[in-house]
């Protein structure tokens, strides 16, 4: 029997660091605060008290560093998977030190 993961499992290609983050989202105008639970070079867990809806586009900042054009890949429960529009080496170099630990 051959079981289905959710898309969202199975795009998982790069190492995840846990991590308590407070980000930014900036969505048209307006900012949020919003806390990463988890990160990688390739996407974010985000938790955020606002219903964004899948395919929703923004810019994210983690500590003040260059924002990143984003995109929400999935929903649930208050969190939001978010996937990064910048390749993985681009997203190294804004995150530093930190990007090290997550190559």
């Amino acid at each position: 029997m051959i079981i289905k993961l959710q898309k969202e499992f199975q795009k998982r290609r790069s190492k995840r660091q846990n991590v308590l983050i407070k980000t930014k989202l900036e969505i048209g105008s307006y900012y949020f605060d919003a806390v990463a639970y988890d990160l990688s070079l390739r996407g974010a867990k985000i938790k955020l008290n606002l219903p964004l809806e899948r395919g929703s586009d923004f810019l994210i900042s983690f500590k003040g560093q260059r924002k990143i054009p984003s995109k929400v890949t999935w929903v649930k429960n208050g969190f939001l998977g978010l996937e990064f529009v910048y390749s993985p080496e681009a997203v190294k170099g804004i995150f530093g030190s930190l990007g090290d630990r997550l190559d």
